[in-house]
């Protein structure tokens, strides 16, 4: 009996992801942060190749970069993840004018489980962050009472879901939450639901008639904020996931979002293997300043955290 082309199409990725694997059995993959100033436009065309590395220590990872301008300085909130423990927390560094960090990045966040993207928006004159923290099956929003340094839960949007990577944006007059949930045999590489609510710390959040709205291992996965591109197009990046977890990075404009209705075209698409690196899946820009992440192999490490 022959398999039919989907059946056919999920073994043969199984098959590469097992070979994959295998050769990197006794590596360390170690993410780490790029930065570089460029324009809005660049957005919808970002030339990772183009931006200056910033490498964590051997002993851990940083990923997830997001931006915030604050007084006229520019600092980046990431996921920071010792091997040791495996256990992220939310780390900042500030950048200087040459896209360079100015000293060393500190811990701003630390819960008693792993934190990751760090999502950050502005509300009626206050800055919040969203950290991902699926291990609670809570979605939690923190205020900052001082920059950049203190923050404090204040509203619990979501709670028994395991939701990663919430990305919450405005459009027409609504608040939208989009992020990627694993439940009932779905996966968080290949989904993408969406949310919409009066205000982003409201307790009650309508899901989108059409959830999930993509099933798409190569660009459902959300990857950092969504923007008002050149002329109002508003651009989301995706992770691409079918050949492995954050392999590469898409940006699509979304052309149709209402309740109702969802629609987003492609605009660009680069895999991390293209640049000279292992993976790439994480974009972010604010007021001139571009930050992405991508992964490289170290040497051998055959220890358990290895």
């Amino acid at each position: 009996m022959s398999l039919g082309n989907g059946v056919r199409a999920w073994v043969n990725r199984w098959v590469e992801r097992q070979a994959r694997k295998d050769a990197e059995r006794n590596t360390r993959l170690q993410w780490f942060l790029l930065a570089g100033f460029s324009d809005r436009q660049a957005f919808s065309n970002p030339q990772p190749d183009r931006l200056k590395p910033i490498y964590p220590p051997e002993d851990r990872f940083w990923a997830d970069p997001f931006v915030w301008r604050w007084e006229g300085r520019y600092y980046v909130f990431y996921e920071e993840c010792p091997y040791a423990t495996g256990r992220g927390h939310i780390s900042v560094m500030e950048l200087g004018e040459d896209a360079r960090p100015l000293g060393e990045g500190r811990s701003v966040i630390q819960e008693p489980y792993h934190l990751s993207y760090p999502f950050l928006f502005e509300f009626e004159g206050e800055l919040y962050m969203v950290p991902e923290k699926k291990e609670k099956r809570r979605v939690d929003i923190y205020r900052c009472t001082r920059f950049p340094d203190e923050w404090e839960v204040v509203r619990t949007i979501f709670s028994g879901v395991k939701m990663v990577d919430c990305t919450l944006f405005e459009h027409d007059g609504r608040w939208w939450l989009f992020g990627s949930v694993k439940r009932n045999g779905l996966r968080y590489d290949e989904t993408l639901f969406a949310y919409f609510a009066d205000t982003p710390l409201s307790d009650h959040w309508t899901p989108h008639t059409l959830n999930p709205l993509m099933r798409d291992f190569g660009k459902a996965r959300p990857a950092g904020r969504i923007i008002h591109g050149v002329e109002g197009r508003l651009l989301r990046p995706s992770q691409d996931c079918v050949r492995r977890y954050g392999d590469g990075l898409n940006v699509s404009e979304i052309t149709r979002l209402t309740p109702d209705e969802f629609v987003e075209n492609p605009v660009w698409h680069q895999s991390g293997e293209a640049v000279g690196w292992h993976a790439m899946h994480h974009l972010d820009w604010r007021e001139g300043l571009m930050v992405m992440d991508a992964q490289r192999v170290l040497g051998n490490h055959s220890g358990p955290n290895g």
